[in-house]
């Protein structure tokens, strides 16, 4: 599969350029966000790819951050949302907004993207609720370590309940908070 390019933009459109590689050119879809970033023709870039094989060939799906490209992959896993509409969700919230918007269920928001109604807002939120976590506002180093003790098998809740124990100063690194809500559930 393919995982990034560098090339020069060829053709730019909105949400879709053609990147030429080596002499080989890709077409790669881009949500408005990154799009807007990127050079003119002739700019050279690099994206994160998202390659999906459909019936009528090979899509390609390019993000500047790898933050845009996860939250992609996490809106393609629910059933009805298709590129097109992650593209979409991508062109009109950041990935942190969007994470924000489903961890707090706020549907009407959701109804906002368009090539989303009611049923697939729906959708997102039962599929994506428990996945996500609203990024914790100021405090980016608790969301760390909650995603941290969530990968070692912590539920979000066990995680959020250790974080709380805990009395944070300004020079707590990511490791002592680890470490500090690890030995909390020894207690």
């Amino acid at each position: 599969m393919i995982a990034f390019l560098r090339g020069t933009i060829v053709e730019k459109e909105p949400t879709r350029l053609v990147l030429d590689c080596n002499g080989t050119g890709y077409e790669v879809g881009v949500p408005l966000s990154t799009s807007s970033r990127l050079g003119e023709k002739g700019t050279e870039v690099g994206l994160l790819v998202v390659t999906r094989f459909t019936q009528n060939g090979v899509e390609l799906y390019g993000f500047l951050e790898s933050r845009e490209r996860d939250v992609f992959r996490l809106l393609l896993s629910v059933k009805g949302i298709g590129p097109r509409a992650g593209l979409n969700f991508l062109s009109r919230f950041g990935p942190d907004d969007i994470i924000d918007t489903i961890a707090r269920r706020r549907i009407e928001v959701i109804k906002t993207v368009p090539g989303v109604g009611p049923k697939k807002a729906e959708r997102v939120l039962e599929e994506l609720a428990e996945k996500t976590v609203a990024p914790a506002a100021g405090k980016p180093l608790l969301t760390d370590a909650e995603a941290a003790l969530v990968s070692l098998g912590l539920t979000r809740r066990e995680a959020r309940q250790r974080l709380e124990r805990i009395k944070v100063s300004e020079d707590v690194t990511l490791q002592d908070l680890l470490r500090l809500a690890l030995q909390s559930g020894r207690r």
